[in-house]
């Protein structure tokens, strides 16, 4: 009796651990068929993370702190002042290069001012020029007629040396004018061609008083696009220096960023739907779409790109970035660059 029982349970337990095991090789069989229909049908990489632009905020300028306008991880909007630096050294000295600019301007105002009035002595000493010309046609045709006078004795020797001396004094007159005139003209010259060098001067100082400008600008550190803020690390009474690292932000813009084997880029293209699954959420999938593939392989942007006619060879299977836009923007607001995902794109 005991005999029997026995034998009915061992051939039970077989018959339970026969079913397990065609229920096991069963299911092994058929996830190797999907398995290999599945990646006979489509391209799969977990080499693949979220980036976002990561910009670092730079001082441009010396100076301390003076206020601090953000928090840690706050979200910003292009321009937003984010530091303010003390002002009032570059300040003092766009007051003083402003200040050399007007006085640049003052003197060549006043050697404006000096043409006009040498180009109006210039007027006057032409209208005086025809005056003493007209003198001494007069006085030489008195003189003239004396001298006829004279050989009829109708005129004495002193009534001729009188016209004479009037004659030649006019004359005289006449080319004292001519003079002036020349001299006046000169001056008008001299005076005319330090203009363009005043001007220049003007250009140089108002060139330095933009510099002066551009540099008090640098004292308001802004947003350079809409993003987040990174670790604040700056507070105010603190001395910064010319190209110091401030701050980071985040950019808004997302997008993913997939390294294909080189085996695989075959079957991709640009537009390309694909599925990609963030390791921060489990059971969900996002859609993307291929934006472009990278011209080179990732190892020909490092710092240090591979050499292979150096050395002893050894093949390495190459990965060449893709970029991946979101379907959705709002689908992907809690990811973060640096997030790894699982992309799986179909074959055509």
């Amino acid at each position: 009796m005991k005999t029997q029982k026995s034998s009915k349970a061992q051939k039970s337990f077989h018959t339970v651990i026969t079913v397990i095991s065609i229920v096991l090789v069963t299911s092994g069989i058929a996830l190797a068929i999907w398995f290999y229909i599945f990646h006979r049908n489509h391209e799969e990489t977990n080499d693949a993370q979220v980036d976002q632009y990561v910009t670092p905020i730079m001082s441009r300028i010396t100076g301390y702190v003076l206020e601090t306008r953000y928090e840690e991880n706050q979200f910003v909007h292009k321009g937003d002042t984010l530091i303010i630096i003390d002002n009032r050294e570059y300040k003092a000295h766009l007051d003083m290069a402003l200040a050399d600019v007007e006085n640049a301007k003052q003197s060549i105002n006043a050697i404006e001012k000096n043409v006009a009035t040498t180009s109006s002595n210039t007027s006057v000493k032409q209208s005086q020029l025809e005056a003493a010309k007209t003198e001494v046609w007069r006085s030489n045709e008195e003189y003239k007629r004396y001298v006829a006078l004279l050989k009829e004795d109708a005129a004495t020797e002193q009534q001729v040396e009188k016209f004479k001396a009037n004659y030649e004094l006019a004359l005289a007159r006449y080319q004292e004018i001519s003079n002036a005139i020349h001299s006046t003209s000169l001056s008008t010259s001299e005076a005319s061609s330090k203009i363009p060098m005043a001007e220049s001067v003007i250009k140089s100082k108002q060139a330095i008083a933009d510099n002066a400008s551009l540099f008090l600008s640098y004292t308001v550190i802004t947003a350079p696009y809409d993003g987040w803020t990174g670790r604040k690390t700056i507070q105010p009474g603190q001395m910064i220096k010319e190209g110091q690292t401030l701050l980071s932000v985040v950019s808004k813009e997302k997008w993913v960023t997939a390294n294909f084997k080189e085996t695989q880029i075959e079957y991709l293209y640009i537009g390309q739907e694909v599925e990609v699954k963030a390791d921060a959420v489990s059971g969900k999938a996002f859609t993307g779409m291929i934006e472009s593939l990278s011209p080179a392989s990732g190892g020909r942007f490092s710092l240090l790109p591979p050499d292979n006619a150096t050395g002893n060879f050894i093949k390495i299977e190459q990965r060449i970035p893709v970029r991946i836009k979101w379907a959705s923007d709002e689908q992907t607001d809690f990811l973060r660059a640096g997030m790894n995902v699982l992309v799986v794109a179909k074959h055509k």
